[in-house]
């Protein structure tokens, strides 16, 4: 079986250095624990999210990168193809950038390199 490939809307992009998972579970306004540290919750939903860095990118790396996972109007969301830990399998997902930064190496003209970028991919729909 060949090597499976990160996708972002459907193009497989340089491929992130880290893709590192976690989730996050929101509950409900009346959540509370109490002075003693007992909690009481009532969950509503968990999402999945990855800290990504892509790094030693070329300038049309970055850029292609950067112009697929930034929110602007009328581009909220991403497709990716990822393996997920929770399900067990590689999928399709709709996600979003939360925040992220980018590291420069080199700006001298022709020679211009990116560091690093790094970021957050959060999961639109909730997990089952």
């Amino acid at each position: 079986m060949s090597q499976q490939r990160i996708q972002i809307d459907g193009v497989t992009v340089k491929q992130p250095d880290t893709f590192d998972w976690s989730f996050e579970t929101t509950s409900t306004q009346d959540s509370v624990r109490t002075m003693s540290g007992h909690v009481y919750i009532t969950p509503l939903f968990t999402v999945e999210s990855f800290a990504v860095v892509f790094s030693r990118l070329t300038p049309a790396e970055c850029s292609s990168i950067l112009n697929k996972i930034v929110q602007r109007p009328g581009k909220a969301y991403f497709t990716l193809y990822y393996f997920s830990p929770y399900y067990g399998q590689w999928r399709t997902g709709t996600f979003y950038v939360g925040t992220g930064s980018l590291k420069v190496k080199t700006l001298k003209e022709g020679y211009e390199t990116i560091q690093s970028i790094s970021c957050n991919f959060v999961g639109k729909e909730k997990l089952v």
